[in-house]
C-alpha cells in the first residue's frame, strides 16, 4: 500500500502517550531589599521619561517625586519535557552498478533494472528513534522567554497557590496558562514528520511549574509637565522594567491551580496537533495538600 510521507498507516495507532509530572509553585526571595530598590530608583529618575523628555525639558532631580507601589510578584513558567519516538520511514537509496554490461541486478527476490547511469534505486525501511529534551522558561504574563540564568542562583520556597497571600505584596495575574506552556515548549512539528509508522511516541513533562519572581515597583511623577512613568525593579537580577505590561497587569488576589493548571486530556487534545493523547497526570497540588 502506497502511503504518502508523514501519514500513518491506518492499521497502526496515532495515540501519542504524554506524561506529566505533578505540578508546583515557588516563590523567588528578593535579592537585595526595598532600600536598596529605592536607591535604584532614585538614580533611574532622569531616564524615567525617555531621551527626548530629558533632552528637550531637561528636568532637575528635585522636580520628579517617586512614589513607592510596593513589592510585585510576577509569575513565570519552567517546563521541561523527554520526547521519545520509535517510528519506521520508507526511503530509496540509489545505488550504482560495477558491472559496465549490467541490465538487471537481483536483491533478495526482487529484480531491479539498471539505469542508463549504471545505478537502480533500492526501497527499503529505516527503524528510527529519536531522543531529544526540551526546556523553557516563560513569562506568564507577556509569554515571553525569560533569561533564567540569575534566577537558578536565587534561593526559592515552595508555596500553595490558593492560599498565597503574602502582606504587603501584591500578585501579577498570569495571562499563560499550562496548557499553552507546554503547547510553546514542544511547538508545532515536535513529531517527527518523515514518519511513515510511527511505533511509539511518549512525551515526558518532566516539569511544569509555576515561579513567582519578586520586582519592587515605583510611579514617578513629574507634576510640572503632567507626566508619570512605572517601572518595576527585579528583586533578583536589578534590572529596570518600564513596559506597561510589568507594571499596569491586572493584579490577582489569588491564584487558582485548577485554572492555571489546565492539563487535562481534552485541553491537551485540542492543543497537541495531530493524533489522540494517552494522559497519564500527577497528582495536583490541591491533593498534594490534603494527603
Amino acid at each position: 500500500m502506497d502511503v504518502p510521507r508523514g501519514e500513518y498507516l491506518a492499521e497502526e495507532s496515532s495515540t501519542i502517550e504524554i506524561v506529566i509530572a505533578e505540578q508546583g509553585a515557588f516563590r523567588f526571595d528578593p535579592s537585595f531589599s526595598a532600600e536598596e530598590a529605592r536607591g535604584r530608583a532614585g538614580a533611574h529618575k532622569a531616564a524615567a521619561f525617555g531621551t527626548l523628555s530629558r533632552l528637550l525639558a531637561r528636568p532637575k532631580d528635585e522636580d520628579i517625586a517617586i512614589e513607592e507601589r510596593g513589592l510585585l510578584y510576577i509569575p513565570m513558567w519552567h517546563a521541561k519535557a523527554h520526547l521519545r519516538f520509535v517510528y519506521d520511514r520508507r526511503e530509496s537509496y540509489r545505488l550504482a552498478v560495477k558491472t559496465p554490461n549490467a541490465k538487471t541486478v537481483t536483491v533478495g527476490a526482487n529484480d531491479f533494472v539498471v539505469s542508463a547511469q549504471a545505478n537502480f534505486d533500492l526501497p527499503a525501511v529505516e527503524h528510527c528513534e529519536r531522543d531529544e529534551r526540551k526546556e523553557l522558561w516563560l513569562d506568564a504574563v507577556t509569554n515571553q522567554p525569560v533569561n533564567a540564568a540569575p534566577y537558578l542562583k536565587a534561593q526559592s520556597t515552595p508555596i500553595a497557590l490558593d492560599d498565597f497571600a503574602p502582606e504587603g505584596a501584591q500578585i501579577l495575574a498570569p495571562t499563560v496558562r499550562a496548557s499553552a506552556v507546554i503547547r510553546n515548549l514542544l511547538g508545532n512539528d515536535f513529531r517527527p514528520s518523515d514518519a511513515d509508522e510511527i511505533k511509539e511516541e511518549v512525551v515526558n513533562v518532566e516539569c511544569i511549574d509555576l515561579h513567582l519572581r519578586p520586582a519592587y515597583a515605583f510611579k514617578y511623577v513629574w507634576s510640572a509637565k503632567n507626566k508619570t512613568a512605572e517601572v518595576a525593579i527585579d528583586g533578583i537580577t536589578g534590572e529596570i522594567n518600564s513596559e506597561a505590561s510589568a507594571t499596569t497587569a491586572a493584579l490577582a488576589k489569588l491564584l487558582r491551580p485548577e485554572t492555571l493548571f489546565d492539563l487535562g486530556a481534552e485541553t491537551l487534545n485540542v492543543i497537541v496537533p495531530g493524533g489522540a493523547i494517552a494522559l497519564k497526570l500527577g497528582r495536583a497540588l490541591a491533593e498534594k495538600r490534603k494527603a
